[in-house]
């Protein structure tokens, strides 16, 4: 059987293409994760007093939770991609911090907002990205003494700028393994006002840091 030229250059073109590997597309995407979120609390506790200074403390903890992100990624050259991306993440990360006999404890409810990224591919498969964005804080929070009630209790929503790094590796066209880390520092927050001290608030902080790891489908 003879072969012509161009079904010789038509295979030679359908091997190079194979052998390329998996290209990620442009377009809308949606990413489920699992993560894994420290929560780091601070109080300053000012007493007004010579003999009893202000005393700073902080309280650690770290929990998992469960996330989702719609975005849309366009590249702007062969290499370099852009994206923007809304995100929602359902929390579990609680502290408890005694200060002076002053005890807070704050439960990470849920935190969501909006990344801008910028990345680049390494290979066909293998991407990284950096990120900023602006991320909304739900946090519940009560107020407490270790020798007694009573107990005050409520809730904040703050919003801080935040910063991370991702990479993602394609299993298919559509379909690729991501894992980001994302850094959030210095989220002040208003503290529930003492309860044996009544109108008396302490300035408080949060620290939040998060590894996440999960699939994204791009239609």
């Amino acid at each position: 059987m003879k072969i012509t030229a161009s079904a010789k250059c038509a295979a030679i073109l359908g091997m190079a293409a194979l052998s390329t590997g998996v290209s990620a597309k442009d377009g809308i995407y949606v990413s489920g994760f699992l993560l894994n979120t420290t929560q780091d609390h601070t109080i300053e506790r000012n007493t007004g007093t010579n003999t009893t200074p202000s005393i700073t403390t902080s309280s650690e903890e770290t929990d998992v939770g469960v996330g989702v992100a719609l975005g849309y990624k366009m590249h702007v050259n062969d290499k370099v991609f852009l994206a923007i991306e809304g995100f929602y993440n359902k929390e579990s990360a609680e502290t408890q911090n005694l200060n002076n006999l002053l005890i807070t404890q704050v439960e990470l409810d849920s935190t969501y907002g909006v990344n801008l990224k910028a990345g680049f591919d390494v290979t066909n498969e293998f991407a990284i990205y950096g990120f900023i964005g602006s991320t909304w804080v739900d946090i519940d929070l009560d107020n407490s003494y270790p020798f007694a009630p009573p107990m005050r209790s409520g809730s904040e929503t703050e919003s801080e700028f935040s910063f991370g790094f991702g990479a993602s590796y394609q299993l298919s066209e559509s379909l690729s393994v991501v894992g980001e880390y994302t850094q959030l520092n210095d989220l002040d927050f208003d503290p529930l006002p003492e309860v044996a001290v009544p109108g008396k608030v302490n300035p408080n902080e949060l620290d939040l840091s998060s590894w996440k790891v999960g699939l994204s489908y791009t239609f």
